[in-house]
C-alpha cells in the first residue's frame, strides 16, 4: 500500500511493515521503528487535539505491536495478572 494511500502514512507505514514481516530477527528491528514512529507522531498530536480517530488507531497498533512481541518474539505478557 503506497503511503499515500494510508490514513496515517508517518507511523502507519512502519507499521504495517512490522505486520508483514516474518524473518524474527528483522521483525523487531521493524517493530521498533514503528514504536518509534508512533511515538514521534504522538508528540506532534496536541492533547486535548482534535484527532480522537488517530489515537485511537494508534491504541489499537500498539496493542497489534505488544501481541507480536509476545507471540513471535517471546517478550513477556506484563497484562496478565
Amino acid at each position: 500500500m503506497a503511503d499515500e494511500e494510508l490514513r496515517y502514512p508517518h507511523w502507519q507505514g512502519p507499521y504495517l511493515a512490522a505486520l508483514s514481516e516474518s524473518n524474527s530477527s528483522e521483525l523487531l528491528k521493524k517493530i521498533q521503528a514503528a514504536e518509534f514512529a508512533i511515538y514521534e507522531r504522538c508528540q506532534i498530536l496536541a492533547p486535548g487535539s482534535d484527532h480522537l480517530a488517530e489515537r485511537e488507531a494508534i491504541a489499537d497498533a500498539l496493542a497489534e505491536l505488544r501481541r507480536l512481541q509476545r507471540d513471535k518474539l517471546s517478550f513477556p505478557d506484563f497484562t496478565e495478572r
